[in-house]
């Protein structure tokens, strides 16, 4: 009964992600997914930890929640966010095999896994050639499209080792969230500084290569 209850969980989280990722615009989803958190009847420590299991949100958006809109202290909501980043990654690398079996019996669940894989590989060039270092800093720059959740995907689609995996996408989630505290603790600074970062390494070569397939 209760490897059924965990197996139910895993599937219905990752029926969320697949939605999610096979559907580009996103802020729509991610506005309704806090509406919901919000209004469950919890302490905003455990708001922080379910916001921080979430695809697209991870730690990147329970952080600043936790820090700035509950106010709690960064003592606090560091190992919170943490912890939940986590728990969904260990259900990902063990059952993600098994679920990928049955939702290809499944035509829309495949086209929704199919969408995930091409775009997670494209995403995961950098885990790709330099493997768990790679996962590493994939997961430790917190990006859009980047993160735990992609990055235990990723860790899966290109054969990386359980255990290897865990570790360098807790060290991973570790980075990242230290970087989203220090961001988050500067104010208005931080997100001039989240801001230019994204320019630079998502937009311009968006940009670039939009203009190389142009010609």
């Amino acid at each position: 009964m209760r490897k059924t209850t965990i197996l139910f969980l895993v599937i219905f989280l990752l029926i969320i992600h697949l939605s999610l990722f096979a559907n580009e615009s996103e802020h729509g989803i991610k506005a309704n997914i806090k509406s919901k958190i919000n209004h469950i009847n919890v302490s905003d420590e455990t708001k922080v930890f379910l916001i921080s299991m979430t695809p697209i949100f991870e730690l990147r958006g329970a952080i600043p929640i936790g820090l700035i809109t509950y106010e709690l202290p960064l003592w606090k909501v560091f190992p919170i966010a943490v912890a939940g980043n986590m728990v969904p990654i260990f259900f990902i690398l063990l059952f993600f095999n098994f679920i990928t079996n049955l939702f290809s019996k499944v035509p829309i669940l495949k086209k929704m896994l199919d969408a995930l894989f091409a775009r997670t590989r494209r995403k995961g060039a950098v885990i790709e050639k330099y493997e768990e270092l790679g996962l590493m800093l994939f997961v430790a720059i917190p990006l859009p499209v980047t993160g735990a959740w992609t990055g235990s995907l990723a860790a899966y689609l290109f054969g990386l080792s359980f255990f290897k995996s865990i570790i360098f996408i807790f060290l991973g989630v570790l980075i990242a969230a230290i970087i989203v505290s220090i961001l988050s603790l500067l104010g208005w600074i931080g997100a001039i500084i989240a801001l230019i970062a994204i320019i630079l390494l998502v937009i311009v070569p968006a940009l670039k290569k939009k203009k190389i397939n142009s010609k």
